[in-house]
């Protein structure tokens, strides 16, 4: 048998990527630590080179000055070389930035190199070099060059007041400074990964305390918005985060006392619905032959079959509110076929069948969830399982589940109960009735779910018997045993 289905509201996992603030504002940092430290190194950098092009230059300026005033009386000598190329050599020697070392004498023959084989060659000036403009002023005669690769300085060699004697070329290697540039950059790196890490690490700290009020915040959301308005956030934290903390729960409590206000009102529309379907259901019963508590019986048997059929507490509350009315439309029916206390006619009979259509004509127009629920049962509580029942014959699961649960109440609590036309049946003889409708009156798995737990529905009987008085008992709405 087909059972009705249910939905329950399940969270549906959110599967966009979460972007963490936290964790963007500690790269934030560490990109702004890392781009203020490459702008640092790269001004350090310049600034270092810019020095040691001075440093270069100056010393440059120095050593062949010195190596003039050394090589002019040498410049005098019969054999110059002896006296100079050891001179050369020692200046050259234990430096790898010195390329060359050379000294002219007035005809242009190089008198002393740390080559000796280049001795009394002619020296010729490289044509790539172009001159450099000292912070200090050289003197007469004194020429500062460089290219791509070096950097030379020329001399005149003087002695007193005589005129130029020749000239001191020494030649320096700019690669050096390169090198030199290289070993305090990695340095440099080295200072400046460590001073990235401590500053992400102290800054993944400072956001990871500063947004804990963030954190707190979204799990207090996620409660709200899973329906637990009563766990107020507890944010102690006087940031704005911890205001806006603050401000959410004011949201929450208010919002809770909004939903207590709106149960309430929920509460107050049900209970005045029940209030008045007993009440109209009582009308209908008291002008048939039906008993007063008739439709209390029917009400508690109904939800004890829905709860045992598997249907949710919601669902069969429903059918016990709804099932009051299963006979209203026998308000439409003449009383002298209503009461009759005898066998009514085949045409008494049809008249009496019409009270289906008429109690679904009086109940659909409504919005009502238990009315419209009303109008179901009402309209099909005597269709029978084998098609052979009325309004409309139509059998098997076609029958409303609500139809079909309420009608083996019906009937059960009929054939158990005093009528004015006849005693209630004995027990066994009622049993016997339900067994034998089985499959053909009723639904087969009802049937056996009601004989399987016979003791909760005679209970129900007992509970609600009728006195002589057929004083009305007001309806409780305790939920059975194992419901």
């Amino acid at each position: 048998m087909s059972k009705k289905n249910h939905y329950s509201t399940m969270e549906a996992p959110d599967k966009r990527r979460i972007v963490s603030l936290r964790w963007l504002a500690t790269l934030a940092a560490a990109g702004l630590v890392t781009l203020s430290v490459s702008v640092v190194g790269w001004i350090s950098e310049q600034s270092m080179r810019q020095t040691l092009v001075r440093e270069a230059q100056t010393q440059l300026v120095l050593e062949a000055r010195n190596l003039a005033i050394t090589s002019s009386e040498a410049l005098l000598t019969e054999f110059p070389e002896l006296t100079l190329i050891p001179l050369a050599k020692d200046i050259q020697n234990g430096r790898p930035e010195i390329l060359d070392v050379i000294i002219i004498d007035h005809q242009g023959l190089i008198q002393g190199s740390p080559e000796s084989r280049a001795t009394g060659s002619t020296w010729k000036r490289p044509d790539d070099l172009l001159a450099v403009q000292l912070s200090t002023t050289l003197e007469t005669n004194e020429r500062l060059s460089e290219s791509e690769t070096m950097m030379m300085m020329e001399c005149p060699v003087h002695l007193d007041n005589e005129s130029d004697m020749g000239w001191v070329v020494i030649v320096l290697d700019k690669s050096f400074i390169e090198a030199k540039l290289q070993a305090a950059r990695k340095k440099l790196l080295s200072y400046a990964a460590g001073l990235i890490a401590l500053a992400t690490m102290i800054t993944l700290v400072l956001m990871s305390q500063l947004f804990k009020p963030l954190s707190q915040l979204k799990e207090g959301l996620k409660r709200i918005g899973q329906g637990d308005l009563e766990s107020p956030m507890k944010v102690r934290d006087v940031t704005e985060l911890g205001m806006l903390g603050h401000s959410v729960n004011i949201m929450s409590e208010q919002l809770l006392a909004s939903q207590n206000l709106a149960k309430a009102r929920e509460q107050e529309v049900i209970d005045t619905q029940k209030e008045v379907i007993n009440t109209l259901g009582q009308v209908v019963e008291s002008r048939s032959s039906e008993t007063a508590n008739h439709t209390v019986r029917v009400g508690d048997m109904s939800y004890e079959l829905a709860c045992l059929l598997g249907l949710s507490h919601e669902e069969a509350d429903l059918i016990r509110m709804a099932s009051p009315m299963h006979d209203v439309g026998k308000i439409g029916i003449p009383d002298s076929i209503l009461n009759k206390p005898g066998k009514l006619t085949d045409e008494e009979y049809l008249v009496m069948q019409n009270h289906a259509e008429i109690g679904y004509t009086i109940l659909n127009n409504s919005d009502s969830n238990v009315l419209k629920a009303a109008a179901t049962i009402a309209h099909e509580h005597h269709e029978r399982w084998d098609g052979k029942g009325y309004p409309r014959k139509i059998k098997g699961e076609n029958i409303h589940i609500y139809g079909r649960i309420v009608g083996l109440a019906d009937v059960f609590d009929a054939i158990f109960s005093n009528r004015v036309y006849r005693k209630t049946m004995p027990l066994e003889q009622a049993l016997d009735i339900i067994k034998e409708e089985r499959g053909r009156h009723f639904d087969p798995q009802l049937v056996d779910l009601f004989l399987g737990n016979l003791p909760k529905f005679l209970a129900i009987s007992e509970r609600y018997q009728d006195s002589p008085a057929s004083k009305v008992v007001e309806q409780k709405s305790t939920v059975p045993v194992n419901s």
